[in-house]
């Protein structure tokens, strides 16, 4: 094996060995060697002395340090509250959907509490609870918004429905409002939908 050199320890001996001339000569080879067939090198691991091991600890902890000093250092930005583009309208006063969905709450079980369904007086039934949500919710809508309202009333059985919609609109402005209603004889499915005219 290599031997030390300045009070150093070497990290990698190598060792040429002949399998013929160990059997014969009784010599006993190194405990973390392996020989291999013929004549061959052998290369110990890496001995690790206890102060390159500390040496070591020491890095990864500074660098452990560093790592936590540049997350704490880097500022969590959260949108409160997002911004419109330029070409976004930007009405003076927004719709409050709150107090939309409060009529219609309110409305709904008044106007249909005890009503059975119909199929000849339902068509004039949704027209009258349009126009009555229409001008409740214009008291509350602010100026320059236009209105749509929606109402869809079916008889109420074994069978699910399903009522979608979909808008095109700026949603920084535009909104909408939607309740649905049922009693054991039918459900009624209104939505407001409100757009900002510039």
């Amino acid at each position: 094996m290599a031997s030390k050199t300045s009070g150093k320890r070497s990290s990698v001996a190598s060792v040429r060995i002949s399998l013929d001339n160990a059997d014969k000569s009784g010599t006993k080879m190194p405990i973390r060697t392996k020989p291999l067939l013929g004549n061959v090198s052998i290369i110990n691991q890496a001995s690790w002395s206890l102060t390159g091991l500390l040496a070591a600890q020491r890095m990864t902890k500074n660098l452990k340090e560093r790592r936590a000093q540049k997350v704490a250092l880097v500022k969590k930005i959260e949108i409160v509250e997002p911004q419109p583009p330029s070409f976004a309208s930007r009405p003076p006063e927004k719709v409050q959907v709150s107090a939309i969905r409060n009529i219609l709450e309110s409305y709904l079980p008044l106007r249909l509490g005890d009503t059975t369904y119909d199929p000849q007086k339902v068509p004039s039934l949704v027209k009258e609870i349009s126009e009555e949500i229409r001008s409740q919710v214009k008291k509350v809508l602010p100026a320059r918004y236009k209105m749509l309202c929606v109402a869809t009333m079916g008889e109420r059985g074994q069978e699910d429905i399903k009522v979608v919609s979909r808008c095109l609109w700026d949603p920084h402005a535009d909104n909408y409002a939607a309740h649905v209603y049922q009693n054991d004889s039918v459900f009624c499915v209104v939505s407001v939908y409100t757009v900002f005219c510039e």
